[in-house]
């Protein structure tokens, strides 16, 4: 009687793992969307990660030689993979004031590539003289067509303001206007001006895009201030007992705290 108890538990043990082998794992069967990356998964600065549906930047920390930029959006699919080339339809909101070949251009066809789920927007953004004084805003909506539904419209992210973030449209705004960058530090560099930045990141050989970036950055410590500031005024000093005194846009001499 023993036995054939334990024949029996075998048996059905033996058809539960048969059933199992024919069970089929459960796949993604919900309609096929495409959204912003950013505003689910975030930018990264290296230090912290900031989920957003719009980016804003200048060229008025780059090298004069530098006459644009190409920044890569990512748009990724809520679904599954293909065997085969998707495209995705990204369209220029009417509402933007950057003009499509005069600041920015963007692909006439762009896809999310066979086996991907995920593919860069290059956006190429052109420096013109205009930026110098205008900032310009670029807006890009992502719509349906035979590839793909928008089914993540946006969400509500502050109870309080009821301010929300769109996974469908995007906002890139940029300009050249100098102002004082954040990393920027008074104590230790003093007045922000144009001709002293410049003429310190020269003299220094610093990449002045490394100001776009808060205290505590790389290249932006205490100690680097303290360095800074040291050569700067070794510099400005010499400069004055040889006879060529440095003096600002304004007429006013050149001095670092």
């Amino acid at each position: 009687m023993k036995k054939i108890f334990i024949l029996s538990i075998l048996f059905l043990s033996i058809l539960g793992f048969a059933s199992c082998d024919h069970e089929e794992i459960a796949t993604y069967s919900g309609v096929n969307s495409v959204y912003f990356a950013p505003s689910v998964f975030g930018i990264s600065d290296g230090a912290t990660t900031t989920v957003t549906d719009s980016v804003g930047f200048t060229f008025a920390l780059e090298k004069p030689v530098i006459v644009g930029k190409t920044y890569n959006l990512p748009i990724q699919v809520q679904g599954n993979s293909s065997d085969v080339d998707r495209k995705v339809k990204v369209v220029v909101d009417p509402k933007s004031t950057a003009i499509a070949g005069t600041h920015f251009e963007i692909p006439q066809d762009f896809v999310i590539p066979a086996g991907k789920v995920v593919n860069d927007l290059p956006i190429k953004i052109y420096r013109t003289e205009d930026m110098k004084k205008n900032s310009f805003l670029l807006i890009l909506n992502l719509e349906e067509n035979e590839s793909f539904k928008t089914e993540m419209k946006s969400k509500e992210i502050n109870v309080l303001t009821h301010k929300r973030i769109s996974f469908i449209t995007f906002k890139l705004s940029f300009d050249d206007k100098l102002t004082r960058p954040i990393g920027w530090y008074a104590p230790y560099l003093g007045v922000f001006t144009a001709k002293k930045f410049f003429l310190m990141c020269d003299l220094i050989h610093l990449d002045p895009a490394i100001f776009n970036q808060k205290l505590g950055g790389p290249g932006l410590a205490i100690a680097d201030f303290m360095y800074y500031q040291a050569f700067m005024k070794r510099y400005l000093a010499d400069q004055k007992a040889s006879g060529n005194t440095i003096y600002e846009e304004d007429g006013k001499e050149m001095i670092f705290p």
